[in-house]
């Protein structure tokens, strides 16, 4: 996959940056809008519903006004006096209720207005007269006058009102009507005035057409929960229930609102009819118990979000591409410093390289990591060009000291040499100098071994350059297994200066030992007054070192100087000990020759003398055995299998106890060996000849005597080297082989047993009986029988 640009990720940071508050905002801004959409339509709904309360309770409260009117009115009151006949008056009086019911019409067209007496069964409405006969009532009117009396409106069937004007398919059959009986002082008649309006009317009280949806609009409940108003006329009459309401969130039918009170107004609830979804607004009423209630779709309602998201989409859109064209026009003018940076890394490695990055470099993810890989490889390289140059100025220090303990360093260039090297405060300052000599002890060592030296060597070369102080030494090297430095001081007094290299040398040695557990030597010269003594210092400082030949290691040691010449000094070399070792090496007595050369090395060291006449006492030790090795014809090889010159080995050699070691098993132990080699070949060959003539001659007289004549050797010899080789006597192994002689005739011959015993030189037959009693446990005739019994059940 192809790794993402800088430039693209920046222009993609930017298009994210700028995208989640806009995102945000779009959301928010929805969010709000959609919230204050529902607060202004719940607004609205209540409103509207407040109006339409108030139009049909006014409406409903002229009606009332009116009908009162009508009661107190002189024409109904003469009317219903003169209701006993109908004629004269009568039809004056009817007209004139006829004209002022018109009236009352004028103000509201559809109510239906009649003056019943029921005591003598007619009734008087706008359109005329009618009596019983001509127009039956349909409505109790006792009951009616009880109930709007207490109840106020009751819905009542149309058929009350003889109205011919009515459109016959409006589908309205329920009236709102209202009873007010009519008082009658001289007469008791059962006369009431009865007012009506369609409950259909009430629908559309603000004049406005029908919503689409047959369901939405004014619905009027009364105490009962039984439905007053409703723009469907079907359900007026019916309960609640009929409607098929459902609560949105439970689907729980609803058969009657939730009371509320006067305080609260107004209550809002979600519901849905048919799977539709409507919204529920209702409030109570003063008119006994009724309740209004505004039933609207929401889908509207959703339109109105859609609406409003569309428009936050487009804005959001139009933002979008904005801060997309500013993140691009901004990001490549960001990019513009970061392109110059990597024309120039560019331009260097090609002068360096000759060839373009891109075609030697890994792909990178973006240009900041191509530039940190350009820098960290400028800076690598420069680590390693300044390390080189450590290094190389290093190996020329070294190799310099290694000139200067070797004198080979011109006198006359030595000054001028140590100052190019950063030496200038050492030539300039020091009066004395002594050069000091280290070596690690790693005899009988149970942490470290030899292949380890370097190492240590190494550490204890960095331990002397960190604990001497730089203006106090020079560089410290390691030589032929030696760390060495040079010491120098402003001290003119030699005697102090020697007491302070004490000090310095012992804290070494502890400070070597805390941090590496390892034990070390210590080996410094006289303190000399010129830098041109250095190869003469370091030859006595290796001198002293010299010394745990006989001091042991762990040795703090200065070099002495000892007069030479002294004419009384003798030194007496123990031959009589070299000569008992020589010969115990000649007798391959391991045992002895190791305890000869112990006793002898502790005779040598403990003379009073130099390392170097320690080195010729050992060097003539050495000499002496090789001499003898050559005349017992041993060849040198066979010795030291290869591994070099011994003298040189034995020159290399630093304390006692390697030099006891070395003697031992590098020199006496391997002549050792070749001449048991030599011993066990012989033995092997004269034990064999005794065997053979045992196996041939077992049945006469044969001694060791005549054997001993027989190989021309010493019978007591013979007797030692047959010993040896089987691990018994002669006579003991002669006897062993006559008794198997024995007993294979005993299980193969019929030869009897006394028989036996005179063909294996037995004088006496009971002599033979009691030494096989003795070998095998049982005697001869025993042996003979049960052998023939396991054969006999062998065969069975």
């Amino acid at each position: 996959m192809r790794p993402i640009s800088y430039l693209h990720k920046m222009i993609i940071f930017g298009i994210l940056l700028s995208t989640l508050p806009i995102l945000l905002t779009g959301i928010a801004a929805f969010i709000y809008s959609s919230n204050q959409t529902e607060l202004h339509r719940t607004q609205a709904n209540r409103q509207l519903l407040e109006q339409m309360q108030s139009n049909v309770e006014h409406k409903l409260a002229t009606v009332s006004y009116m009908l009162d009117q009508a009661v107190r009115s002189p024409v109904t009151l003469r009317s219903l006096s003169a209701s006993s006949s109908l004629e004269g008056n009568g039809p004056l009086l009817a007209d004139k209720l006829q004209s002022e019911f018109q009236n009352m019409r004028s103000w509201e067209p559809l109510l239906d207005i009649t003056l019943v007496n029921q005591s003598q069964n007619w009734l008087i409405d706008h359109a005329g007269l009618y009596r019983n006969t001509d127009f039956p009532l349909a409505l109790p009117m006792k009951e009616l006058i009880s109930d709007t009396l207490t109840s106020g409106w009751q819905l009542s069937p149309s058929s009350v009102f003889s109205n011919d004007e009515r459109s016959p398919g409006t589908g309205c059959i329920y009236h709102i009507a209202l009873a007010r009986s009519i008082p009658n002082l001289n007469t008791s008649s059962d006369a009431a005035l009865i007012a009506g309006i369609p409950a259909c009317s009430l629908q559309n009280t603000l004049g406005e057409a029908s919503l689409s949806n047959a369901a939405s609009g004014l619905i009027i409940l009364n105490r009962e929960q039984r439905i007053l108003v409703h723009p469907n006329p079907v359900y007026i009459g019916q309960p609640l229930s009929a409607i098929g309401l459902q609560d949105r969130d439970t689907e729980a039918n609803i058969t009657k609102l939730s009371p509320i009170t006067f305080s609260t107004g107004f209550e809002k609830r979600e519901v849905k009819i048919d799977d539709t979804h409507y919204s529920l607004t209702y409030s109570p009423s003063t008119l006994k118990g009724w309740t209004y209630v505004l039933i609207s779709p929401t889908n509207i309602l959703t339109q109105e979000y859609i609406n409003i998201g569309l428009h936050t989409l487009y804005i959001s859109i139009c933002l979008l591409l904005l801060s997309l064209l500013l993140a691009w026009l901004g990001s490549k003018r960001m990019h513009v410093p970061i392109r110059k940076l990597l024309t120039q890394l560019g331009d260097n490695h090609l002068s360096k390289e000759g060839n373009t990055v891109a075609q030697q470099s890994p792909p990178f993810s973006d240009e900041f990591e191509q530039i940190r890989a350009g820098v960290s490889q400028l800076s690598a390289s420069h680590s390693q060009l300044e390390n080189t140059i450590n290094m190389h100025l290093l190996q020329i220090r070294n190799h310099f000291m290694m000139n200067l303990f070797q004198d080979k360093i011109p006198v006359h260039t030595l000054h001028d040499t140590l100052h190019e090297y950063g030496y200038t405060h050492q030539v300039r300052e020091w009066q004395q100098i002594a050069v000091i000599t280290l070596q690690a002890d790693l005899v009988n060592h149970t942490k470290y071994r030899a292949s380890d030296r370097d190492l240590l060597l190494f550490a204890i070369q960095n331990i002397l350059e960190e604990t001497v102080v730089h203006n106090q030494q020079l560089l410290p090297i390691v030589l032929e297994h030696t760390v060495a430095t040079v010491i120098g001081t402003v001290e003119q007094d030699q005697f102090i200066f020697s007491q302070q290299l004490y000090v310095l040398t012992d804290q070494l040695q502890q400070q070597i030992d805390e941090i590496l557990a390892l034990q070390v030597s210590i080996g410094f010269s006289q303190p000399h007054n010129s830098l041109h003594h250095i190869p003469q210092a370091y030859t006595e400082a290796i001198e002293a070192l010299r010394h745990r030949m006989k001091l042991g290691t762990g040795i703090i040691f200065q070099y002495e100087n000892i007069d030479h010449y002294t004419p009384t000094w003798s030194m007496t070399y123990p031959e009589s000990l070299e000569y008992s070792l020589i010969q115990a090496i000649q007798s391959a007595d391991e045992v002895q020759a190791s305890a000869l050369l112990k006793q002898l090395l502790e005779v040598i060291f403990g003379m009073e003398v130099t390392p170097e006449e320690y080195e010729v006492a050992l060097t003539r030790l050495l000499t002496h055995i090789l001499q003898m090795t050559q005349e017992s014809g041993i060849r040198l090889g066979q010795i030291s299998q290869g591994r070099g010159s011994m003298f040189h080995e034995l020159h290399s050699l630093q304390y006692a106890a390697e030099v006891e070691d070395w003697f031992k098993y590098q020199v006496i132990l391997p002549v050792i060996q070749v001449f048991k080699a030599r011993q066990y070949a012989q033995y092997q060959h004269i034990s064999e000849k005794m065997i053979a003539m045992i196996h041939q001659d077992y049945d006469k007289d044969l001694t060791l005597e005549e054997c001993a004549l027989k190989l021309h050797y010493n019978a007591n010899y013979l007797s030692s080297v047959f010993r040896k080789e089987t691990g018994c006597a002669f006579s003991e192994y002669l006897t062993k082989y006559r008794f198997n002689i024995a007993k294979k005739w005993l299980d193969e011959s019929d030869l009897t047993v006394k028989d036996i015993a005179a063909r294996l030189r037995y004088n006496n037959p009971q002599n033979f009986i009691r030494s096989f009693r003795k070998w095998e446990g049982i005697t001869p005739g025993q042996y003979r029988e049960r052998k023939q019994k396991v054969e006999v059940s062998n065969r069975n």
